[in-house]
């Protein structure tokens, strides 16, 4: 299975698309009088700064990092630990993906603390059967319906 990153192509086919259209804008008014156009021409400007600055600043803002796909015995499925860190501005967590259809379906199936998942410790037992070991507290461990998941503590108990 080629594992396809499919969040950057939307990125980048939002900024194609903003920047498509305000060139089709453009396009549509070279014909019109000067002062119908530049009011216009000048509007789509700061429209399209303001947006694209929005759109860079949403993505340069702390956030997700991930984690190499933990692939299925068969390949045609993949695990991968999702890491959220706003730093200051609050909250942390992991959560466990599983991939199929080349990235396209996706299921979360784990969700706990902060660096409470560890992407060497993720195992397949077969090719329907996931081992999730954790630290930490869990706060939803779900199967799908193509797969079992199974999260259990690393925490040893000491009595």
């Amino acid at each position: 299975m080629i594992f396809v990153e499919w969040w950057a192509i939307e990125r980048l086919c939002v900024v194609l698309l903003i920047a498509a259209t305000a060139s089709l804008s453009i396009w549509s008014l070279r014909k019109k009088r000067w002062f119908v156009r530049f009011p216009i021409h000048l509007l789509l400007g700061v429209l399209l700064f303001v947006i694209l600055s929005l759109f860079t600043l949403v993505s340069i803002l702390p956030g997700n990092t991930y984690s190499e796909p933990v692939y299925s015995p068969n390949r045609k499925m993949a695990a991968r630990i999702v890491e959220y860190n706003a730093s200051g501005l609050g909250g942390a967590n992991d959560t466990v993906k599983l991939f199929g259809a080349h990235g396209l379906s996706s299921d979360v199936v784990f969700f706990g603390e902060f660096k409470s998942v560890k992407a060497e410790n993720i195992r397949w037992k077969s090719d329907s059967e996931l081992e999730i070991p954790y630290e930490g507290t869990p706060y939803q461990c779900t199967s799908t319906h193509r797969v079992k998941v199974v999260c259990f503590s690393t925490r040893q108990s000491v009595r």
